[in-house]
């Protein structure tokens, strides 16, 4: 055993003794370059850095908060979320986690609504109201050939053309000729019926 002349700690091993003089009650220290931070120990200095100046993060799963170490994460959610409760405004419930206030609003009272302010739609989601007034009320059109339908998304123009175009036939009024394009039958007609020529 290699007592401490200057508290009650013993060492081992001499060379143990010394580091803890060295660190204990030497004074010497290693500043951090990034805050006041100051260490008595080398190994101190790098489990600081680490711990608050890399980008190793420990997410909260109930909040945006990120710790630097899973000990700060488990602190954290003690002091922030333990026994914090997310009361539904709709009834008496009440949730220990954001998420599951969310599901209790979905499955039991029909869902958040985000109303659209342009139209009455309704989104049971933030995404959905977003995809709605992309769909319906900002946007490139794309028009169809066919009719007067505009899409304001290539699929949408696509799934349109295939519902309501696809074998459709534009039968000739005046001959058995059937298009399924209605430029076509404009083209038939002005060639066949009215004497037009095309190149």
């Amino acid at each position: 055993k290699y007592p401490c002349d200057q508290c009650d700690f013993k060492a081992t091993q001499k060379s143990s003794l010394l580091t803890h003089l060295k660190s204990q009650h030497e004074g010497v220290k290693y500043p951090c370059d990034l805050c006041d931070y100051k260490a008595t120990q080398k190994s101190s200095l790098l489990r600081h850095l680490k711990s608050k100046h890399v980008g190793v993060q420990y997410p909260c799963d109930q909040c945006d908060f990120k710790a630097t170490q899973k000990s700060n994460l488990m602190s954290h959610k003690k002091s922030k979320h333990e026994g914090v409760e997310y009361p539904c405004d709709q009834c008496d419930f009440k949730a220990t986690l954001k998420s599951n206030l969310w599901t209790h609003l979905m499955t039991k009272h029909k869902g958040l609504q985000y109303p659209c302010d342009q139209c009455n739609y309704k989104a049971k989601r933030k995404s959905s109201l977003l995809r709605h007034l992309k769909s319906k009320h900002v946007g490139v059109k794309y028009p169809c050939d066919q009719c007067d339908f505009k899409a304001n998304e290539k699929s949408y123009l696509f799934i349109h053309l295939k519902s309501k175009h696809e074998s459709v036939r534009y039968p000739c009024d005046q001959c058995d000729y059937k298009a399924t394009h209605k430029c076509h039958l404009l083209t038939h007609i002005k060639s066949q019926h009215e004497g037009v020529k095309y190149p």
